[in-house]
């Protein structure tokens, strides 16, 4: 078993994402700590539909719940990881579970960067939809001849096959959903979040970002993290504040992430946090590599035996 970690990102968060851990000390313990962290309480916060989509409260809750399942899985199973990766935010979580960014640094800066991003789109009204039945480049390629200066649309996310997040001005999505159609994409769905992640409207908070990651210590890191911003690997000082920083103004190249899972001979991966979206678009990209869930205690002990 050549073995990888995904994290998920933004979209992964539930209200029943905590349910599968509720007897477990371990996964409790970590998320009283980033509760006393972020000076709120998790537990409520998750059950409050309108705070935890909220982007300020979902980054760092995310990150806290797949960290705590990364514990679990630590004191569960003795495995060795070969490479790992995380989806937008999930990179914040690859690089606090690989030992990088300590937990505390880690929940302070995405709750930094949530503020930065929305401050950014406080007066835009920003949007993003996923297109599907299309491929990435043409996506792309329409995004490049729609968008304009007041009308900024961009292809953000180029998550698997036929599967592509455009993001920008709300009317230009608007504007460009009869193009991709006629293109043959087969459904336009925009996503519920105001914010146009990874396109050049939050450029500004790129420099913002770098000067919050100058502030906090990185550590060696225990495993490998794949950088969505240019499939970088084991980058330190300067380089890393620099690719976690143009990150969040650049797409996400997700399955250029795969290719290099699969050049690394991966032929299982978990998904360490809420949902199940990364297996999911594992799965579309190559069917023969194995995925294994965390969303339970019982999906940790299944991997237990698996291994």
């Amino acid at each position: 078993m050549n073995l990888a970690l995904v994290f998920p990102g933004q979209g992964s968060q539930n209200k029943s994402m905590l349910d599968g851990f509720s007897d477990n000390e371990c996964f409790q313990n970590t998320i009283q700590r980033a509760s006393d962290i972020l000076n709120y309480n998790i537990n409520k916060v998750v059950q409050d539909d309108t705070k935890l989509n909220n982007t300020i409260y979902t980054q760092p809750i995310i990150l806290a719940v797949s960290y705590a399942i990364f514990e679990i899985l630590n004191n569960e199973c003795d495995y060795s990881v070969k490479i790992s990766a995380g989806h937008s935010l999930g990179e914040y979580s690859a690089l606090v579970c690989n030992r990088t960014i300590s937990f505390e640094d880690g929940l302070l800066l995405v709750k930094k960067r949530a503020e930065l991003m929305s401050n950014a789109m406080e007066n835009v009204d920003g949007a993003m939809a996923a297109v599907i039945g299309l491929d990435g480049e043409t996506v792309d390629e329409l995004c490049k001849m729609s968008s304009k200066d007041n009308k900024i649309i961009e292809a953000v996310n180029f998550n698997c096959p036929g599967q592509t997040v455009i993001a920008g001005h709300s009317v230009a999505i608007d504007d460009i959903t009869p193009v991709l159609k006629k293109e043959g994409a087969k459904i336009i769905k925009k996503l519920p979040i105001s914010i146009a992640a990874h396109t050049s409207l939050l450029k500004p908070v790129a420099l913002e970002l770098k000067n919050e990651l100058q502030k906090i210590q990185l550590n060696e890191n225990t495993f490998d993290v794949i950088h969505n911003y240019d499939l970088s690997t084991r980058q330190k000082g300067n380089d890393l504040q620099n690719v976690l920083a143009q990150q969040v103004c650049s797409p996400v190249r997700w399955i250029e992430t795969l290719e290099k899972f699969k050049s690394n001979d991966i032929t299982d991966i978990i998904e360490i946090g809420p949902g199940n979206v990364l297996s999911g678009l594992v799965k579309r990209f190559d069917k023969t590599i194995v995925t294994h869930p965390t969303t339970t205690i019982e999906d940790i002990k299944m991997f237990t035996q698996v291994l």
